[in-house]
C-alpha cells in the first residue's frame, strides 16, 4: 500500500500524541516467532506446529488492558519509585516490605512473570493424565502468549520508568518512537542474530537481570531523542502518513533512522535479547514440568458429544431400560 508523507514542525501537543504503550502487536508477534526459532528439539516441534496461534496470542495481554482493571500494572515496574533501591524478592515478600497496594500503583511485571511460568509448569506437567481437561493445548498456549508477552516488556527500557511515555521531560511519544516507529523503521536492515534457548536455574533472579538491564538504559533513550530532535538541521520530527484513507500523526522515517543510529542498535540488541529470553523460559518451564512429551501428550479437548453423554446418563439413570434407550437415541 502506497505510503504518503507530510512534514509538520517539531512542537506537538499531548492531544496530538498516539502512543502505544507496549512493543507494538507486530514486534510481539514477531517475538514470539523467532523465539521459537531458539527453541531445541524436544519443544521446537511441538511450538512451530502451534506459531501462528501464538503469534495471535501474543498480544491478548495488552488487549486485556481494555477490560480488566488489573492487567495494566503487570506490563511495568517504576524502579524509580524505589529511593533505595529494590532487590529480587517474591510477591508475598514484597508485600511484606512495601505493602501490596504500593506494589501494584508501581507495577508488577516481575512477579508477573514467575506467576505465569509457574502456571505453564503445571500445565505442562499435566500431560499426558488421563483427565484430558487436566492438560489443556488451550491453557498451555495461552500461558505461553502471556509468559512471552510480559518477558517481552520486560526488555523495553520504558517499561521500567515512571517516565514511560516522557512526559515527565517533555517527551510525550517518545514510548511508541522507540518500541514501534524505530522498529517498523530499521528492521528491514537487521542483519539477524543467532539465538539459543538456554535453561534457567534461577528465575527470579534472570526476571531482576533483565529488568534491571533495561532500567540501566532508560536514560540513553531519553538523553540520545533530545540530542536527536535538538540538533540544528535534525530531521523533521513529527509528519501526516497517509495510507489509504487513513491520515496518522507519527516520527518520520528520517528522524526514526537517526534516533536508531544514536542508540547504536539498541532497539536491535533488545529486541533478540527478548526473543533468546522467551525462548529460555518456555524451555525451562517444560524441563522443570519434567519435561513431557507435548507433542503426543498434549491434545486438543475432544468435542463434546451431547448425544452420547445424554446416552451414558441415561443408562446410568435407568439401567432396566439400558437396551432400549441406547436405540431410542439414535431413532430420530
Amino acid at each position: 500500500m502506497k505510503t504518503k508523507w507530510k512534514h509538520r514542525d517539531k512542537v506537538l501537543t499531548a492531544a496530538a500524541v498516539v502512543t502505544c504503550l507496549s512493543w507494538g502487536f507486530t514486534p510481539h508477534r514477531e517475538l514470539h516467532a523467532v523465539a521459537i526459532t531458539a527453541l531445541p528439539s524436544p519443544v521446537f516441534g511441538f511450538y512451530k506446529a502451534h506459531q501462528h496461534e501464538l503469534m495471535v496470542r501474543a498480544v491478548d495481554a495488552d488487549k486485556r488492558k481494555h477490560g480488566v482493571k488489573e492487567e495494566a500494572a503487570r506490563h511495568y515496574i517504576d524502579i524509580d519509585h524505589y529511593s533505595d533501591g529494590i532487590s529480587p524478592c517474591g510477591w508475598h515478600e514484597g508485600c511484606e516490605r512495601y505493602s501490596e497496594d504500593t506494589l501494584r500503583s508501581r507495577g508488577i511485571l516481575p512477579w508477573s512473570i514467575e506467576r505465569v511460568y509457574n502456571q505453564l509448569v503445571v500445565e505442562m506437567s499435566n500431560c499426558g493424565a488421563r483427565d484430558s481437561s487436566a492438560a489443556s493445548l488451550s491453557r498451555v498456549l495461552r500461558l505461553s502468549a502471556d509468559l512471552g508477552h510480559y518477558i517481552g516488556d520486560a526488555h523495553v527500557p520504558l517499561h521500567t520508568t515512571s517516565n514511560y511515555n516522557g512526559q515527565l521531560t517533555g517527551q510525550l511519544g517518545i514510548h511508541a518512537l522507540w518500541e514501534t516507529h524505530v522498529y517498523e523503521t530499521s528492521r528491514p536492515n537487521w542483519s539477524g542474530q543467532k539465538i539459543e534457548a538456554l535453561y534457567i536455574s534461577d528465575l527470579r533472579n534472570w526476571i531482576w537481570s533483565r529488568i534491571m538491564s533495561s532500567n540501566a538504559n532508560v536514560e540513553e533513550v531519553l538523553r540520545m531523542e533530545k540530542a536527536v530532535r535538538e540538533r540544528v538541521g535534525a530531521p523533521d520530527v513529527w509528519g501526516y502518513r497517509t495510507r489509504g484513507r487513513t491520515l496518522s500523526l507519527i516520527p518520520t522515517p528520517g528522524f526514526c533512522e537517526e534516533y536508531n543510529d544514536s542508540l547504536d542498535g539498541m532497539v536491535e540488541e533488545r529486541f533478540y535479547m527478548a526473543a533468546e529470553g522467551i525462548a529460555s523460559a518456555w524451555y525451562s518451564a517444560w524441563v522443570d514440568a519434567g519435561a513431557p512429551d507435548l507433542e503426543n501428550d498434549l491434545i486438543k479437548p475432544k468435542k463434546r458429544n451431547l448425544m452420547s453423554e445424554l446416552g451414558h446418563f441415561l443408562r446410568a439413570r435407568f439401567p432396566i431400560q439400558k437396551e432400549r434407550v441406547g436405540e431410542d437415541l439414535y431413532l430420530h
